[in-house]
């Protein structure tokens, strides 16, 4: 679909947290195929560097664990997309990758003081929370109504749609908007 998932995300569309590259890190290509980023050798080390995380060379990653939390969040965001309920199993899943010790502190940051919760671990379940914790944060703020998928069933990226009206529908509407115009005119010119 994109001519590379770095270069679709470096042009600002991965910035409301790590939850979002997360999700779509199972890509589809508009036409149907799938390409799991898991097995990308430069995948985890671009996610890892982009959100500022350790490298986090001691443990070998755990897979199944951010798969598990990739459905959940898939699942959360296709609820939201449809207008429909999170799931109990979806929400208890994100639960329970936040569940990890740490401690609140206040912070001086840019725009202020803000209170955050600083994990005691650094290993990957530390990751794991903080990239649940960017999705309940969005889901707090009530900003819902902005996780849309796009409307090409060969695509199903995740987008924020920032539009005023909310109304956009394609995750780039010069790629899958445009094949969905194609098909249409193509479609009513065989009529």
């Amino acid at each position: 679909m994109h001519s590379s998932y770095q270069e679709f995300m470096s042009h600002g569309h991965g910035k409301f947290g790590p939850w979002f590259d997360l999700v779509n890190s199972e890509e589809w290509d508009t036409f149907g195929r799938c390409t799991e980023h898991f097995h990308n050798p430069a995948w985890l080390p671009f996610f890892l560097r982009r959100w500022h995380f350790p490298r986090n060379k001691a443990r070998s990653f755990p897979l199944p664990k951010y798969q598990a939390l990739r459905s959940a969040l898939r699942a959360m965001c296709e609820a939201a997309a449809a207008r429909q309920a999170i799931s109990p199993a979806a929400l208890h899943t994100l639960n329970r990758a936040m569940n990890v010790r740490g401690k609140r502190q206040l912070c001086d940051g840019q725009n202020g003081f803000a209170v955050e919760f600083v994990s005691e671990n650094s290993d990957w379940a530390g990751i794991l929370a903080e990239t649940a914790h960017s999705f309940a944060s969005l889901l707090s703020k009530s900003e819902l109504s902005r996780i849309k998928i796009c409307r090409n069933p060969l695509c199903r990226w995740v987008f924020y749609d920032q539009t005023k009206a909310k109304s956009r529908c394609w995750c780039d509407d010069r790629i899958c908007g445009n094949r969905e115009r194609v098909r249409r005119a193509r479609a009513k010119a065989s009529h």
